[in-house]
Order: C-alpha cells, then structure tokens, then sequence
C-alpha cells in the first residue's frame, strides 16, 4: 500500500513535465457487502458490511478502452468479552485491482462497463489490552492472499470549470477461496482530479 501511495504521488506531479495526458487520480469511499461468507472465515454474521478506502489512477487517453488501477482497503472492528476482559478483533482486505472499461460518453455524464481481476489480502488482527489477565491471548486466522476477478459498472460526472469529476461505481467481486468461491459486492463514490 505504501509503494502504490508513492508512486500515485510521483506520478502527479511528473505527469505534466512529460506531456502525460488523459490520467485522473482519485479517492473513494463506501461499503463492501455481503462478506458473512463461511470462507472468508468471518467471525460472526455482524461482517456482512465492511468500511472501504483507497486510492485510484485512471487511464483514458487509450483507444476503446479505460484502463482503472485501484488500491483499496476494507475492515471492520468487532469488540468481544471474555469473562470480565474484552478484546478488539479487526478483519481486513487489502486489495489491488487493475480494470479495463469501455465508456459511453454523454453530454452530462461518462458511464461504463467492464471488469478486471484484484489481489485480496485477507487477515485480521487482535488488538488484546496491556491488563489481559486470561493467560494464553486469542489468536486470529492466518492472513493469507487470494486471486479474484470482478465485473463492474460506473459513471463520473465532470464539474463546471474544475479539473475535477465525481466517480460512483459498482464492482461484483469474486474471490478464489480454497473451498469454494466468494462472492462480495463493493459500492464507492469518490473525486477525480484530471491532470490538464
């Protein structure tokens, strides 16, 4: 996560010294859904939504298609209570994703369609405080990376007389599981800035 922070920074503002056109970076927020899945070992039913994050580059200056490359991060904190201790559980996916989409433009809007494949970190952690006083501290799953691949719809909306676009986007996320495959939803909107 920190290198794709780096290299979307650098690329900002090297862009222009080297004429680079048709690049948008953004960042986005919403919902991941439908995670209460067995084998995303999720801890309760309560995991059905996760918070998401991340940071976006857009490519569109290429014929036919746009090519989307995202970094994006999900978690969600459950509190728990074991015989008068409590401890703080944090299940996480960090993913990486490259799109290719096809836009249709409009006069007042860009929508799209397309779809890509992702790298899903997932893992939780234990956050147990300095009082814990049960002997042996809970344990979380091993965090482990898995393949996914995803189909997606979405739309920006430029902004008068700004460099900027809004971004709404709908992803349905499979992940490649060792028993069978997941299958999560993703809702994000977000802000593209366009480099001139």
């Amino acid at each position: 996560m920190k290198k794709l922070f780096i290299l979307m920074f650098l690329l900002a503002f090297a862009a222009p010294s080297f004429a680079l056109t048709g690049v948008s970076f953004g960042l986005k927020g919403g919902l991941l859904t439908s995670y209460d899945q067995p084998e995303l070992a999720a801890p309760s039913d309560e995991n059905d939504n996760m918070a998401l994050g991340g940071l976006t580059v857009k490519f569109t200056s290429l014929p036919m298609v746009n090519v989307i490359v995202s970094g994006e991060y999900a978690w969600k904190t459950y509190s728990y209570s074991v015989v008068g201790e409590s401890f703080d559980l944090r299940a996480r996916d960090l993913l990486f994703s490259a799109s290719a989409v096809y836009p249709f433009q409009l006069p007042f809007a860009t929508p799209y369609l397309g779809g890509g494949v992702a790298t899903h970190n997932l893992g939780y952690d234990v956050d147990v405080p300095d009082t814990w006083s049960l002997g042996e501290e809970p344990t979380a799953p091993d965090t482990e990376t898995r393949m996914g691949y995803h189909l997606m719809a979405g739309f920006d909306v430029g902004l008068p007389t700004l460099p900027l676009k809004l971004n709404a986007e709908y992803r349905l996320n499979w992940v490649d599981m060792p028993a069978e495959t997941a299958k999560v939803n993703s809702f994000a909107i977000g802000l593209l800035f366009t480099l001139p």
